[in-house]
């Protein structure tokens, strides 16, 4: 029974962990997405960029922080002349980002790992409680997540500073809106809509996963009785 808790618990953090990092990744490198957004928020006219430029630099800085590339020194047509898109500052930012990332790889795979060998212990020794392990991890990030969503609701900025403060060890994030490409690219309203987006995924697999457990669960009343 000890053990049981144990692989319990192990799938109380893994499965939401596992989720959130992936659809974080999902959202992250979504062209798509930023199109449309780049669209919408009229970035090119903020920039000086036309939108296949866009793309392009986008592209190239998706492949930089998925490992493609070893640097962003990308050149292209900034209000008609061709240039440097990203300075020092914006560089340096980005290294601090993609380690980020890395670090978000290493997580979520090694969760996922210990999540599957969680979950086949389950399966095999402790069946009846698969349903009620599932239940669990499906809940308490729902209401964890909905105190945040409201939060981030209210007052985006704050929280979206407090995420930096707490991820990042340096001020380079801390880019000027009139001279810095990169945020007039990815503006604060980017960030906010992809926040919302992950956090529409979490939550709609995580009522898949609800829905799961209580199958699983009502088939053990049903056996038990």
């Amino acid at each position: 029974m000890k053990r049981s808790i144990l692989f319990i618990i192990i799938c109380l953090i893994s499965l939401p962990t596992v989720l959130l990092l992936t659809n974080v990744e999902i959202t992250a490198f979504n062209l798509d997405f930023y199109e449309k957004k780049y669209r919408e928020y009229n970035i090119e006219e903020v920039t000086g960029i036309n939108m296949t430029n866009l793309m392009y630099v986008t592209n190239e800085m998706l492949e930089y922080l998925k490992g493609n590339r070893d640097d962003l020194i990308i050149f292209t047509e900034v209000n008609g002349r061709v240039e440097q898109v990203f300075e020092e500052r914006e560089i340096l930012h980005m290294i601090d980002v993609k380690d980020l990332f890395s670090k978000g790889y290493i997580i979520r795979n090694s969760m996922a790992i210990i999540l599957l060998i969680a979950l086949g212990f389950l399966l095999v020794y402790h069946k009846d409680t698969l349903g009620k392990a599932i239940i669990i991890s499906s809940v308490w990030p729902m209401l964890f997540m909905g105190i945040l969503g409201i939060l981030v609701y209210v007052d985006f900025n704050r929280y979206f500073n407090y995420f930096h403060e707490i991820f990042f060890d340096n001020d380079l994030w801390l880019l000027d809106p009139n001279t810095d490409i990169l945020i007039q690219m990815l503006p604060l309203e980017f960030f906010s809509s992809i926040a919302y987006r992950i956090l529409s995924l979490f939550a709609v697999e995580l009522i898949l996963f609800l829905v799961l457990g209580i199958v699983l669960n009502k088939k053990k009343l049903k056996r038990l009785s």
